[in-house]
């Protein structure tokens, strides 16, 4: 595995990932501009917040991935977000793994889930490639008043 780091998220590397953009059907990905989060208050705004659930992941000195972890019913939930430069060259399964020792370090006794849209194919192999089996599909209402269809995955 590569020299990731491991980094509390800070406001400069928040500002950073809403600047990143997905291209095509990915850019359901793509946050807003940091004036809008700043509007809406929302989690990657809050300092408490950023630095209790959002890990930045750096290589070689270089934001690549972040990182949500949170407790949620007496589950550890993982949510990942990869530089899209980075995006379909393999440092998903890495950087997934990462998350999933750093959610064994906070919840050991909790079981680790995520959620993906069911059409995002490269992630859901990723995830299954180290472990996640999808245990359940259900229609989600989204942020932007969508409603999509989701695979809730748990690590086995």
């Amino acid at each position: 595995m590569e020299d990731y780091v491991l980094k509390s998220l800070s406001e400069d590397y928040a500002k950073e990932i809403c600047s990143w953009k997905y291209e095509g059907e990915y850019s359901i990905y793509n946050f807003s501009d940091w004036d809008v989060v700043v509007k809406n208050k929302w989690g990657l705004l809050i300092k408490e917040k950023r630095e209790l659930e959002f890990i930045a992941i750096l290589l070689n000195s270089e934001l690549v991935a972040y990182g949500r972890i949170s407790e949620k019913e007496d589950k550890a939930v993982i949510g990942i977000g990869l530089k899209p430069s980075f995006c379909g060259k393999g440092y998903g399964k890495d950087i997934v793994k990462l998350l999933v020792q750093e959610c064994i370090r906070r919840f050991p006794k909790y079981p680790i889930t995520l959620e993906v849209r069911s059409f995002n194919k490269r992630a859901i192999n990723c995830y299954k490639s180290i472990g996640f089996e999808i245990k359940d599909k259900y229609m989600e209402n989204t942020f932007d008043g969508a409603v999509d269809e989701f695979y809730y995955m748990e690590y086995d």
